[in-house]
């Protein structure tokens, strides 16, 4: 959840930096709301549109995730993830409800004010006039556009009544009361992103000044001067269409003096193409959190191997599983030379010794996952905590390992806080006993491995 929201505030952002820096200052108003429209909504949309092509595009590292390894003591370690992942789960909900609970209040408060439209509109007299309903205001100057509901009050003089009729009758033709419900729903979904606050404040300057630019056509003199000489007051409401803003005012008066925008400036709203084709790339390339999956496709858990002095003992939560496969392998015929192919495709997996009677590919799996647990129980020296004085708690070691055509080990690679840990974990994955390699279609080929191993410090 919160990937995709990384990913929508991200996307909003860019439309909006191209909107401010390319399309902003034309005179195309209608062109410009609907692009406000239009991309509020794919920002939404494209986290959830994933492509198989665009993810070909970007090289990704392919490799076989082997089932974490745990050195240390058993029961601690699994008392403090228990642990862990309790307060983790406990603070997540926390935070979740939290959320929900500003979005219903933002939401009572956005009924609150709707009710408070409707009653006006309800309490008040109302005419007929071209498909419009004109709302009398009584005692007031206010002017305001709700749906076809028109508001004028009862001490407006006939002149500005007839320009503001024009301007409002702009805004009820157009339905620009939807785009602001539009922007006032997103508020409420998503109330801690600021651009969507920006984009309401974008889309209302922009109703403005569309609804200006018909209402001149009754006289543009006078339809300055009834914007200069007097301020109405007006409901602060951010789903109706006022008349007057104050703080919008000159912006208004300048895009009326402006003159119209050249066609050929409509080539600019040709960006959002490869803007859009980009955020596909990114969208389709991102995965968020990493599933771990069989070559059924099937999601798993992982199974635990705890190694305790130079015993090794098996620990399985509800679902035991093999090597869990994160993403294809690379395989090829020379080091130099690679071809990709799907590690379920493999007609045999990379096997030792003691796994050449298997013949299932599942049980082979298993059987070169098991035979490298023990290899690591054997081997790896757990007194290094101890000799390196270490901090006490619990330490990664991550493990990257190419299993080559020949069926050597090569490549090796580690991370862990301190370098005698990557030390010894580079030995003992080199000191793997030679493994006949993975075939596919005849032809033997490498296959990339990734190796956790959570080290406890008593």
């Amino acid at each position: 959840m919160m990937y995709y929201v990384f990913q929508t505030i991200l996307f909003q952002l860019l439309f909006l930096v191209a909107y401010d820096l390319f399309l902003k200052k034309d005179t195309f108003f209608n062109y410009n709301r609907v692009y406000l429209l239009v991309t509020s909504v794919l920002s939404l949309v494209i986290p959830f549109v994933k492509i198989e092509g665009f993810n070909k595009i970007i090289p990704t590292s392919y490799m076989v995730a082997l089932p974490e390894v745990l050195i240390g003591n058993t029961g601690q370690v699994a008392s403090e993830a228990s642990r862990f992942n309790g307060d983790w789960l406990a603070s997540v909900g926390a935070i979740a409800n939290l959320y929900v609970l500003v979005s219903v209040v933002m939401l009572v408060f956005f009924l609150i004010k709707l009710i408070k439209i409707i009653r006006i509109i309800a309490v008040n007299p109302k005419t007929k006039e071209d498909g419009l309903t004109i709302v009398t205001l009584k005692d007031s100057d206010s002017a305001f556009t709700f749906f076809n509901y028109v508001c004028l009050g009862d001490m407006l003089s006939a002149d500005q009544i007839q320009h503001v009729l024009a301007h409002e009758r702009s805004h009820a033709n157009d339905k620009h009361t939807l785009d602001l419900l539009w922007f006032e729903v997103l508020k409420i979904g998503f109330w801690c992103n600021p651009l969507v606050y920006l984009y309401q404040n974008r889309i209302s300057n922009l109703h403005e000044y569309i609804a200006d630019h018909n209402a001149v056509k009754v006289g543009k003199t006078e339809y300055y001067q009834q914007l200069l000489q007097q301020v109405f007051s007006v409901k602060n409401c951010a789903f109706i269409n006022p008349f007057f803003k104050q703080s919008l005012i000159k912006k208004r008066i300048i895009m009326l003096q402006k003159s119209k925008s050249n066609q050929t400036q409509l080539i600019k709203y040709l960006l959002i193409i490869p803007m859009v084709l980009g955020m596909l790339v990114y969208s389709s390339c991102s995965n968020g959190e990493p599933v771990l999956k069989d070559s059924d496709n099937n999601q798993i858990t992982p199974k635990v191997i705890t190694v305790v002095e130079d015993v090794a003992v098996t620990t399985t939560g509800e679902d035991v599983g093999v090597m869990t496969i994160v993403e294809d392998v690379d395989v090829d015929d020379a080091r130099n030379l690679e071809i990709e192919v799907p590690f379920s495709k493999l007609d045999q997996s990379p096997l030792f010794e003691a796994c050449q009677s298997i013949t299932g590919k599942s049980e082979q799996k298993k059987c070169f996952s098991d035979q490298v647990t023990r290899h690591i129980a054997t081997n790896f020296n757990t007194k290094l905590g101890k000799d390196l004085s270490l901090v006490k708690g619990v330490k990664r070691i991550n493990v990257m390992f190419r299993i080559d055509k020949d069926g050597l080990v090569y490549d090796v690679e580690a991370r862990a806080p301190h370098p005698n840990l990557e030390t010894e974990a580079i030995r003992v994955i080199n000191s793997l006993p030679k493994i006949t390699p993975a075939i596919h279609e005849g032809k033997t080929v490498n296959v990339t491995y990734a190796l956790p191993i959570i080290f406890k410090i008593n």
